[in-house]
């Protein structure tokens, strides 16, 4: 069994041919074509002009396992490493219609009260998570999360047109702020997860009270938020965006 797994791991890191196998594998090239044979069998495997590919029973296999993997459980651990490290709050949301869903906050240790508990919906363009979602839709879809939407403090972003463009600079840079649009006094940056599919389905954000997170010091916590999101992603089967 272990041999036959291996050749799976071969072959997802390139290794195509019956002599590539076994050269990874340092097995025979006979052993090599008899276990990749019951691989094949089994759909693991598919074959075609004399090179091995992974199956297609692997993608039937890799959804169902995302389907039984509760998100906010597998993500808490990664939210509690950095929520110890940085001192702040952090919260895991995912895109409902216009607006984030709080899926699990791990609170920071400034004592800070926020608004946000798990379950609570605010409308995604105030926020920094739903930013980070937004940014990888459809660029044709933008204008529809920001429309009819009225500012929630003064500092809240008014037009559709600053709108684009700060999701297109969340695009470019992987992470999204909000600067106290969605509560006074509040700033935020967040990241995207993504999953094996390589579609964007949560992300996670660090919030805290301007007077402990400055300007310059939440560009630098941005980088750890990005960490964050890329190891849920990679325990999703995702990872770092193309």
């Amino acid at each position: 069994m272990d041999k036959a797994l291996s050749l799976l791991e071969f072959v997802a890191n390139g290794a195509q041919t019956l002599n590539d196998l076994s050269a990874a594998s340092q097995l025979p090239k006979s052993t090599v074509h008899r276990l990749a044979g019951v691989l094949v069998d089994h759909g693991f495997l598919r074959t075609a002009d004399f090179r091995y590919f992974l199956g297609y029973r692997l993608m039937e296999l890799g959804e169902r396992a995302r389907q039984q993997v509760p998100l906010s459980g597998l993500a808490r651990r990664h939210m509690e490493a950095i929520a110890s490290r940085t001192s702040e709050t952090i919260h895991l949301g995912e895109l409902t219609g216009r607006e984030i869903v709080y899926l699990e906050k791990v609170e920071g240790a400034r004592g800070l009260q926020m608004r946000s508990r798990v379950g609570l919906m605010s409308p995604a363009a105030a926020t920094a998570m739903g930013k980070a979602m937004i940014a990888f839709l459809p660029e044709t879809a933008w204008g529809g999360y920001f429309a009819d939407e009225p500012p929630r403090t003064p500092s809240s972003i008014t037009t559709v047109d600053t709108f684009v463009e700060e999701l297109r600079a969340v695009r470019e840079q992987g992470f999204a702020f909000d600067r106290e649009e969605n509560e006074v006094g509040i700033c935020c940056v967040a990241a995207p997860i993504w999953d094996a599919s390589g579609q964007v389905v949560a992300a996670v954000s660090l919030s805290g009270a301007v007077i402990y997170i400055p300007p310059d010091r939440l560009a630098t916590l941005a980088h750890d938020v990005v960490a964050c999101a890329v190891a849920i992603s990679q325990e999703l089967g995702g990872g770092v965006r193309s």
